[in-house]
């Protein structure tokens, strides 16, 4: 019997993360509180991205902002968050380039998960791509596309 062995891409594929923590009127005082205690604990390691109180946006229907880092913070920005999320789901996805790909395929939840708008991102597949390859190239970038 052979087996064949499956091509599992190299974690060098993701060159950064993003979380995006959702909020809404009740939850955004919690949220600017994560938001301080994390710039307070990881300084110059993370970018934080402005708040975004129109909702929907993007394929995010939830009132947002993100939080970008690099592989080396991962498990402390993931384990800080996990203890400390309260009610928020946040929304956690690899940088690999391919952004339509990091917010279908890739994602993962802290906390409960809350559907993105699938049309919008079938919609502007192209456009998630291709601020999601800048973002590979730099991830200090802001996400603009998502």
């Amino acid at each position: 019997m052979s087996r064949t062995r499956k091509n599992y891409r190299p974690v060098s594929d993701a060159s950064s993360y993003h979380v995006h923590l959702y909020y809404d009127g009740r939850s955004k005082q919690h949220a600017g509180n994560l938001r301080r205690e994390m710039a307070h604990l990881f300084g110059d390691k993370i970018d934080i991205g402005r708040w975004r109180d129109k909702a929907p946006q993007g394929p995010h229907p939830v009132s947002h902002f993100q939080v970008g880092f690099d592989r080396d913070v991962f498990p402390d920005i993931v384990t800080f968050l996990s203890l400390n999320r309260g009610d928020l789901s946040i929304l956690l996805h690899p940088n690999t380039g391919n952004g339509y790909e990091d917010h279908t395929q890739n994602v993962m939840w802290i906390g409960p998960s809350i559907p993105l708008a699938q049309d919008w991102l079938d919609r502007n597949e192209k456009r998630v791509q291709g601020a999601a390859g800048d973002m590979h190239q730099d991830p200090s970038a802001t996400h603009a596309a998502a």
